[in-house]
């Protein structure tokens, strides 16, 4: 891990993967995070998800990459003993993380001026579904739904005839996770400043509306109205920005969103014939003949390999990529070289993913450590509040503690 949250005390109050995903940053930076997690229920709901597990995987994926790195806490928040902890813990902290609806942080009392009036200098922050403040402010939400579903994205991938695909992974809670630490790294840089704690707030629809804002200020800027039809869509779309699938059944990606790259691409493919067509000559003729450029050049990719095309077009000047699947990702030197995928650290092995965004030194982050067992770190956080063993075990037996 890095080094820049170095003395940074992080306490997290939350769950899935959302605000999570902003302390597994924190982490990476060198903060220490200790995860609260409920004394009923097993923890974090997170933990137990059984989606996309394999038949023997030891780990769920989606708990790992929205925790490790953390130290984890059973304690009972609903009881004033357990709650009398937790402030002691804040009173030492410089953030405090949750993504609890407003009605169970006021129920547990923790919301920021529950906490703030014990440390003033805190970096509250805490993610939504759809926002503090309108008709769904107490609403749950969850990436699909609130920051795929409803901000455009789902809509912009829906093809013609058929249901739109389904998300790609958890877009909107990755994205919303590093971006929330980014906005808690600028809140600590201010309390550097002045001295002055801060609430941040983030939210799901938030970062959905951000990542189709493109879209947004283009229906602003046309005038577009909610029920206007849809502009007609080409058939195919532009012959030099889209996909071609190769002689194996894969698929490899063009992106040329200069022209200028086309006559590189047409010598690789031995077709220098397309540069003498009166068809191809710019990128304005290229898109009135989009269809008779796309049989040509999809005609020549369908002609060999994946792996053969990543020979011949390696070095091409054009922006292009293969359709890896994660499996090749998790192999791809790019990818280990720069320590964009790396090695994570647990005591029943090691697995690979990938790293926080954000590099710093010039170097790779390296070797990360895995999540941590449910309440693995109780007694360690209890003694450093200064709770001897006696009053651990006392707290332990009232169900205060796990």
């Amino acid at each position: 891990m890095y080094d820049v949250m170095q003395g940074v005390r992080v306490i997290e109050v939350a769950e899935h993967t959302f605000v999570p995903a902003a302390g597994v940053v924190l982490a990476d930076w060198g903060a220490d995070v200790i995860k609260i997690e409920r004394t009923a229920g097993g923890g974090d709901p997170a933990r137990h998800m059984l989606i996309l597990q394999r038949p023997g995987q030891k780990r769920n994926e989606y708990f790992e990459v929205a925790n490790r790195g953390k130290r984890s806490v059973a304690l009972d928040l609903t009881r004033d003993a357990g709650r009398e902890q937790l402030y002691r813990l804040v009173e030492n902290a410089d953030v405090f993380i949750t993504n609890l609806r407003t009605d169970a942080r006021r129920k547990l009392r923790i919301e920021a001026d529950d906490l703030m009036h014990r440390n003033p200098r805190l970096v509250y922050a805490r993610g939504s579904g759809y926002g503090m403040r309108g008709p769904m402010a107490n609403h749950g939400g969850f990436d699909y739904p609130s920051s795929w579903c409803r901000s455009g994205s789902g809509f912009a991938q829906t093809p013609e005839s058929g249901p739109p695909p389904q998300q790609p992974g958890s877009v909107g809670d990755l994205t919303g996770g590093a971006t929330l630490a980014g906005a808690i790294s600028a809140a600590l840089f201010r309390r550097e400043r002045t001295g002055r704690g801060a609430v941040v707030d983030h939210a799901l629809y938030l970062m959905g509306a951000y990542i189709m804002t493109q879209s947004l200020a283009g229906a602003s800027l046309s005038g577009a109205q909610p029920g206007d039809p849809m502009a007609p869509r080409r058939s195919r779309g532009h012959p030099l920005v889209r996909l071609y699938r190769t002689s194996d059944g894969r698929w490899l990606a063009l992106c040329f969103l200069q022209d200028r790259w086309f006559a590189d691409l047409a010598r690789r493919l031995g077709r220098e014939d397309l540069l003498e067509d009166e068809r191809f000559k710019d990128e304005k003729a290229k898109m009135a003949n989009a269809e008779a450029l796309i049989d040509e050049l999809e005609g020549v990719f369908e002609t060999k390999t994946l792996a053969e095309w990543n020979d011949i077009l390696f070095s091409m000047e054009g922006v292009w990529a293969p359709l890896l699947n994660p499996a090749e990702v998790i192999t791809d030197d790019q990818a280990l070289t720069n320590g964009f995928v790396t090695e994570v650290s647990a005591d029943d092995g090691s697995y690979l993913a990938a790293s926080s965004p954000g590099q710093f030194d010039e170097r790779p982050i390296g070797r990360l450590g895995a999540s941590p067992g449910y309440g693995e770190h109780t007694d360690e956080v209890m003694s450093e509040l200064g709770l001897g063993a006696d009053e651990i075990a006392r707290l332990r037996k009232q169900g205060v503690l796990l």
